[in-house]
């Protein structure tokens, strides 16, 4: 029930930025292509990554339905480095574009960065990972503390309640505290039997996951879960497990849809994975940002900018070998 109230509230807000949008249009007594051109920006902290051009996708789909007026530009860094990331900002303020879409590669690098493009006039909507200490206007993404709670649920559920658990993560991003805060809650609720047993750092990267994850399967052998906080550490875990001979001993559950996670969800060596929404995220984040460029007759939390909702849930579902091939068509930019 709860993932349908999510999508109506979204498509009711998708339906009014459109109805703002036509408004306009026939404000400005003329066709769409007369208007002025506005320009927006998807800032990710991981550029060419799988999960952001599905975000991205969304972006370019909700420009196209405001108008061809809307144009849109896919920014930041090939490597997941929060100070390239504000740098990428910084050179979009000196553009003067029209509405920021920003992830957050760490939660306080991008406050400046953020500030100073609202400071400028510029909105800035957050998705996925936000900036909470930041004048971002809103929020568009998975609520996190409950994507982790539910994977805590199932993890609890696929090991009867007892067990031991590894969590492969690493400090820093807002989002990923979230997750392992909600998902040891999870495990808390529904597998009073089942303790973490280690937490691992990492660093971001596949290959360091393999690496110490192998270490703590070593050090811990009577771990039987692996919980994967972000995309990344799914393979590595899977290949940690693989090369130990602890196939069909270690449940993993992965993070997000990437093709590593799908192949493996289909080998049968990840159980499944938390699947989020991130085509809504680029989507209601485009439409966040234009709306609040466009200041109506009621004001917003900000005078300075159109009214948005300070949050947005696009909800998140737990996917296995049934479901997840239908990710495979990934966009590509």
């Amino acid at each position: 029930m709860r993932i349908w109230k999510v999508l109506f509230a979204a498509c009711l807000a998708a339906a009014m930025v459109l109805a703002i949008a036509g408004c306009s249009r026939r404000g400005a007594g003329g066709a769409a292509g007369q208007r002025a051109e506005e320009k927006y920006a998807t800032v990710v902290f991981l550029k060419g990554s799988e999960f952001f051009n599905w975000a991205y996708a969304g972006m370019v789909d909700a420009a196209k339905a405001l108008g061809p007026h809307v144009k849109v530009e896919l920014q930041g860094p090939a490597e997941w480095d929060a100070t390239l990331e504000a740098r990428s900002i910084e050179q979009l303020i000196a553009k003067k574009v029209d509405g920021i879409v920003v992830t957050a590669g760490e939660a306080n690098t991008l406050v400046p960065a953020i500030d100073k493009a609202v400071n400028a006039g510029i909105p800035v909507i957050t998705f996925d990972s936000d900036s909470p200490a930041s004048k971002r206007l809103c929020f568009v993404g998975t609520e996190n503390y409950q994507a982790g709670y539910e994977a805590g649920k199932t993890m609890a559920q696929w090991l009867g309640g007892s067990g031991q658990i590894g969590i492969s993560t690493f400090p820093g991003p807002d989002h990923l505290v979230k997750r392992v805060n909600g998902f040891t809650d999870g495990l808390k609720r529904f597998g009073p039997n089942i303790k973490i047993a280690a937490t691992v750092n990492d660093e971001g990267d596949v290959a360091k996951a393999e690496t110490q994850i192998t270490a703590m399967l070593k050090a811990h052998p009577q771990i039987n879960g692996i919980f994967c906080a972000h995309g990344n550490p799914g393979a590595g875990a899977a290949a940690a497990v693989r090369n130990l001979g602890m196939n069909g001993k270690v449940q993993i559950m992965g993070f997000d849809f990437g093709m590593p996670v799908i192949e493996l969800i289909e080998k049968g060596e990840i159980r499944g994975t938390v699947g989020q929404n991130p085509y809504m995220m680029g989507y209601m984040g485009m439409m966040m940002a234009y709306a609040a460029r466009h200041k109506g007759s009621v004001g917003g939390s900000d005078p300075n900018f159109g009214p948005v909702p300070r949050t947005i849930d696009t909800g998140v579902s737990i996917l296995g070998k049934d479901v997840i091939g239908k990710y495979k068509n990934v966009p590509k930019f």
